[in-house]
C-alpha cells in the first residue's frame, strides 16, 4: 500500500496535474502523507547553507534576497496546488505537508523523497525551467534515471 507520496511541484501545468493524481492516488488511505515539495533554485554555490541548522542571515545579502522571494513564491505555488486538490481530499482525508528547500531540483526531491522515506515520486513531464529534454525535462529525467524509489511521471 502506498502510504507516503512525495510530488515535485514548480508552477508548470504538468507539475499541477501530478498534483492531482499524487491526491488521486492517496485518497482511499486515509493514513496517507502527500508532501508537496518546490526547490527554490539558489543563485549561487550556498556555501553558507549546511543544513536545517543553517540560518538564512548568514547568505550574502544579495542571495539571501533571491532565496527569500524563491521561498515565498514557492509557498504560493505550493498554496495553489493544494488548493487545485481540495475537492479530491474531501473524499479521503489525507494528510498534507508543504515543503520549499533551496538547492538544485533534482537532487533535493531525491534527498527528500528518500529521507522521508516516501513509497513514491510523483513529478510533472516538464516543469519551468529553460533547457527542456527532448521528450523529459532535464530535472524529471534526472529524477527517474538517479532515484531508488518508484517514480511517475505525468504528462
Amino acid at each position: 500500500m502506498i502510504n507516503q507520496i512525495l510530488v515535485a511541484v514548480d508552477g508548470s501545468s504538468f507539475s499541477f496535474r501530478a498534483a492531482r493524481l499524487g491526491a488521486k492516488i492517496l485518497c482511499p488511505n486515509e493514513s496517507g502523507i502527500l508532501i508537496f515539495l518546490y526547490v527554490a533554485k539558489p543563485q549561487a554555490d550556498l556555501e553558507w547553507f549546511q543544513g536545517h541548522g543553517s540560518n538564512l542571515d548568514q547568505a550574502p545579502e544579495e542571495e539571501r534576497q533571491a532565496l527569500e522571494t524563491a521561498f515565498k513564491k514557492g509557498q504560493e505555488i505550493l498554496m495553489e496546488a493544494q488548493a487545485g486538490c481540495q475537492d479530491l481530499m474531501k473524499k479521503g482525508p489525507i494528510k498534507v505537508e508543504t515543503v520549499v528547500v533551496p538547492g538544485e531540483p533534482a537532487e533535493k526531491i531525491i534527498e527528500n523523497a528518500e529521507k522521508r522515506q516516501c513509497d513514491l515520486i510523483v513529478m510533472g513531464r516538464r516543469g519551468v525551467g529553460r533547457i527542456k529534454g527532448a521528450l523529459l525535462g532535464s530535472v524529471s529525467q534526472k529524477v527517474l534515471s538517479q532515484s531508488r524509489l518508484p517514480v511517475l511521471i505525468v504528462k
